[in-house]
């Protein structure tokens, strides 16, 4: 039994599609059939990414059972069987191993925080009454227990563990267990932020939630250092790490779905109490999609904007789903806002973009007057894109007006100059259009760095909800639970 499986290259940890029936079976396979096709080399259903403490144990047999059946034999799959009890543990084995799970995932038990005593001997009754092979799952940031490498040492020898996840990210505790474990005792990495060096450390692959968006990074950077090519296998991770480092820690499997859906891959929406624009907020979504963006994951195709007088058709704009319409009816004037950041370097970016000739055009033959009742605005030198810029807020020194004028005002550029680049605004539009940008830089910012990068981020995703139309009414609806207010600030 144990000796019959190896754990070979990468496996995405599944996301639950769900319906209001249970888990979405069809959305499941598609799911499962384009991680294939994209290069997983095994999958596994029902772990922490695929919501598993949501579910019943029902919905638990369902995922696993679809998995197995959509698999098909063309990887492996290691099931999720975890369980706060034991005996529901057992079960779940049982009923993976009925439908051709090569093994089982075990989480040890969450919530309680057992002693090490306790969980050796859940894992020790689950492993005497399992006839596939069983991989210990280490993740104490929801646990609430780490598993340490002495304990490790000890449940390596119960006969039918052959294998360990560790997804606590402590490469410590990970690095004492790879050099003190024997051959067979196989050992994968599932802390997507540390996977290169782990991977280069000796663990035998990895099971990872961002695996479900591009598994073929993981095998690449697997392959890389195989071959001693390290440069490679950093330049691969370092491609990642900014949608990684999102998935991580703000949302995991919510993260993921909103990833996939955006690609075209539909797997629906995280189950209660999850809200997306809470834990994983508006900004972690608009982050997410710039990087799925960049790493040529979105399908781009045509999207036309319309003036009175003319329509330009952009032919390779950026289309998430759900999120980009084909058509943009009436350029005279776009709102769009976005907020970005935390702390005294929070970002806050209210934007207006049209036709130079339309309204915007009181607001360039303003720039550089003192009126009454308004922050002084000016134009921003050096763009081709004409763009009025002007803080929201009173310039109480000389070191604010620093991070205002000098700072803030570059990152707008620079992001106006990448939206360009990005083709999200057309190049045949720039000579028409004129930007009217308010920025919010708070009076005791002190790191110019975070104000530059989150000001840039506001922008950048101001300027996408502008010509998108977003949000719409319906995400408007969608989002009541989850509201809140960008910012309360009073100089």
């Amino acid at each position: 039994m144990a000796e019959d499986y190896r754990f070979k290259g990468v496996y995405p940890a599944l996301v639950t599609p769900f319906d209001e029936n249970g888990v979405n079976e069809e959305q499941f396979k598609g799911l499962i059939d384009y991680v294939i096709r994209a290069g997983a080399t095994g999958i596994v259903p029902c772990g922490t990414t695929g919501e598993f403490t949501s579910m019943t144990f029902d919905e638990k047999v369902d995922a696993i059972r679809i998995a197995c059946e959509a698999a098909k034999g063309r990887v492996p799959v290691l099931a999720g069987c975890g369980a706060a009890y034991t005996n529901d543990a057992i079960k779940l084995v049982r009923r993976a191993s009925e439908f051709g799970a090569a093994g089982a995932l075990v989480v040890s038990p969450y919530f309680l925080k057992p002693t090490n005593k306790e969980i050796f001997e859940h894992y020790q009754k689950i492993a005497n009454n399992s006839d596939i092979p069983l991989f210990i799952y280490n993740i104490p940031q929801v646990t609430g227990v780490p598993i340490h490498w002495t304990l490790v040492d000890g449940l390596r020898d119960i006969d039918g563990i052959v294998g360990m996840k560790d997804s606590s990210g402590d490469l410590v505790n990970l690095t004492t267990i790879l050099v003190r474990k024997p051959e067979d005792f196989q050992v994968v990495v599932g802390h997507d932020e540390v996977a290169l060096p782990a991977l280069a450390a000796g663990c035998d692959g990895a099971i990872l939630a961002s695996a479900n968006i591009f598994p073929s990074r993981y095998i690449k950077m697997e392959a890389a250092l195989a071959q001693g090519d390290l440069k490679e296998a950093y330049l691969l991770q370092r491609s990642i790490q900014k949608a990684v480092r999102i998935i991580v820690n703000k949302g995991g499997g919510m993260a993921v779905k909103a990833a996939l859906n955006m690609m075209g891959i539909p797997v629906g929406h995280a189950r209660s109490p999850l809200l997306e624009g809470d834990s994983f907020s508006y900004e972690d979504i608009d982050e997410l999609r710039t990087c799925l963006e960049d790493m040529e994951l979105i399908s781009r195709g045509p999207v036309t904007f319309k003036t009175p007088d003319r329509s330009i058709v952009a032919e390779s704009y950026p289309k998430a789903v759900g999120l980009v319409p084909d058509e943009i009816p009436d350029l005279t004037l776009l709102h769009g806002e976005a907020l970005a950041g935390g702390g005294m370097e929070v970002a806050h970016v209210d934007l207006v973009l049209g036709l130079k000739d339309g309204p915007l055009a009181a607001a360039i033959s303003d720039a550089g007057k003192i009126v009454d009742g308004f922050h002084p605005s000016d134009i921003i030198k050096g763009l081709e894109l004409t763009t009025v810029f002007a803080p929201t807020v009173t310039i109480t020194s000389e070191e604010h007006k620093a991070l205002v004028y000098d700072v803030a005002k570059k990152a707008v550029a620079d992001a106006i100059n990448r939206t360009i680049t990005d083709r999200i605004i057309p190049e045949e539009l720039v000579p028409d259009v004129a930007i009217a940008v308010n920025v919010f830089v708070h009076p005791k910012a002190v790191n110019a760095r975070r104000v530059h990068i989150n000001n840039f981020r506001a922008t950048r995703f101001a300027l996408r909800r502008a010509i998108e139309g977003r949000p719409t009414q319906e995400e408007i609806m969608a989002r009541v639970k989850s509201a809140r207010h960008p910012f309360a600030y009073n100089p």
